[in-house]
């Protein structure tokens, strides 16, 4: 005897389901490869900052 059981999601629900998830994996896939090519931003602190020396500040030097 085969009794009928209700599934939780229908058919339709499912597909969507699916579709969300491989929408999902691409834009996460796809974040990553454009983080690959890009550099991380400094802020005002940047590539251009980065080589100029601050005004008014010496290097380093030990007290002694």
């Amino acid at each position: 005897m085969h009794s009928a059981q209700r599934e939780a999601f229908t058919r339709e629900e499912r597909r969507a389901a699916v579709w969300a998830l491989l929408i999902a994996a691409l834009i996460a896939i796809l974040a990553m490869v454009v983080q690959q090519w890009t550099p991380p931003s400094l802020g005002p602190w940047g590539a251009e900052q980065a080589a100029a020396s601050t005004p008014g500040i010496l290097d380093a030097q030990p007290v002694a």
